[in-house]
């Protein structure tokens, strides 16, 4: 596995080497192979999936964004010359962290304003 992580900083292997594990449990035998290329502020790790007939569900796409949820950017399918892959995009160590959250404090079905 690090023979293919070439380009990536020892600080982030770790976290990549995670994703790769995580690419491992969440559907074993889908994948045929991997790629981890290397980009201005994050790595593009691309899983090929083995045949036609596959499917990835809501579960499997979190358990791969929880595996660092602050550098896990994104993790999407991707379609591109008939062979689909799935990417997870991973930020690198220079990049900043952002954190955003949303709460629903309450909720008004309707108001009556009277003059």
């Amino acid at each position: 596995m690090d023979t293919c992580l070439e380009g990536v900083h020892a600080e982030d292997r770790p976290i990549v080497r995670n994703v790769i594990a995580a690419l491992e449990v969440v559907k074993d035998k889908l994948f045929t192979s991997w790629t981890c290329t290397v980009h201005k502020g994050y790595y593009l790790v691309s899983a090929f999936f083995a045949d036609t007939d596959w499917e990835l569900g809501a579960r499997e796409l979190d358990v791969l964004c929880e595996v660092n949820p602050l550098r896990v950017v994104s993790v999407s399918v991707h379609y591109q010359n008939k062979t689909p892959s799935l990417r997870i995009r991973v930020s690198d160590r220079n990049e900043p962290i952002v954190l955003t959250e949303t709460q629903l404090v309450h909720v008004r079905k309707r108001s009556r304003w009277f003059h």
